[in-house]
């Protein structure tokens, strides 16, 4: 479904990424891991045409992303960054509306059809009784569920996550990788999450990709990535790998100095 094909990028000619190549199929559940500065930003960057690979292809279905017009990208993949600013006290009803722009005609005006949408995905998102608030009134954990229901009411194929609970307590994080996994199986939503947290990354994706210096340095299952080795080799510091019983998936420890 989406290919990077020996991409590299940067900024102002400085290189970030250095010949990244990895396939996303359909219904994936992604966590894209490694530590500050690994290029993980880059990556969604370059994935989301923010900007363009000095080398290499992206392609999306199929296409090119280069030769695909934002109107058209925009009704087949969706970004929920780390941060959303709004210069406006925008209800939440408005602001999930904004994600039906590739689809409003020329005049500017919402339908009914793109009002239904927008509500369904409040419900879906368990945030329908807060369509009527305005958004800088919301807790962090709302906010979100929001931002998440903007990006479902593009109807995209793949959904582009950056660090999507970083400000959140661990019953917030529960609650928004518990959605995003509802939205994997049952919708059959790709997903694709940049993630500093490498136990959530374990216990929700299906898939890690593990970067270090602007390249790949191990993909596959969590139980193939989160190795201790490699961990220790990456992140530069001694950890310990043991199997969650309850999810069955790897859960990294960190070893006091």
């Amino acid at each position: 479904m989406f290919y990077f094909s020996d991409v590299w990028a940067g900024y102002n000619n400085f290189e970030i990424l250095k010949g990244i190549s990895f396939n996303i199929e359909k219904r994936d559940f992604t966590g894209i891991i490694g530590p500050n500065g690994s290029g993980k930003t880059t990556l969604l960057r370059t994935a989301t045409k923010i900007i363009k690979p000095f080398k290499g292809e992206i392609f999306l279905e199929g296409k090119n992303i280069a030769n695909m017009p934002l109107k058209e990208s925009a009704t087949v993949m969706a970004v929920v960054p780390q941060d959303t600013v709004f210069m406006f006290p925008f209800r939440v009803i408005d602001v999930v509306l904004m994600g039906r722009i590739p689809y409003i005609n020329r005049f500017g005006f919402e339908s009914r059809k793109d009002l239904k949408i927008a509500l369904e995905a409040l419900e879906f998102v368990d945030a329908l009784h807060l369509k009527d608030r305005f958004i800088d009134e919301l807790s962090g954990g709302e906010r979100q569920r929001v931002i998440i229901a903007k990006a479902l009411t593009q109807k995209p194929r793949i959904l582009f996550l950056d660090e999507p609970t970083t400000h959140l307590d661990i019953n917030h994080q529960a609650q928004i990788f518990g959605l995003l996994k509802k939205m994997n199986r049952v919708s059959g939503l790709t997903i694709v999450a940049i993630l500093h947290d490498l136990n959530l990354a374990s216990d929700y994706c299906d898939k890690l990709i593990l970067m270090d210096n602007g390249v790949i340095k191990r993909k596959g299952s969590p139980t193939e990535v989160l190795d201790y080795k490699i961990i220790e080799e990456v992140y530069k510091t001694v950890v310990i790998v043991k199997e969650n019983p309850l999810t069955l998936r790897p859960h990294v420890f960190l070893v006091k100095k």
